[in-house]
């Protein structure tokens, strides 16, 4: 059964999990987090 169409309600802030594959990590070094964190600002 396919999934539901997100809702994109104007002025709303969306929500974001993110986790790596096998307990891996997700970032390649310590200036990815801060660029991930500045990009979903950029949503908002």
């Amino acid at each position: 059964m396919p999934r539901r169409a997100k809702l994109d309600v104007p002025g709303t802030l969306p929500h974001v999990m993110i986790r790596g594959m096998e307990g891996k990590g997700i970032f390649r070094d310590t200036l990815d987090p801060k660029d991930f964190v500045t990009r979903t600002r950029m949503l908002a």
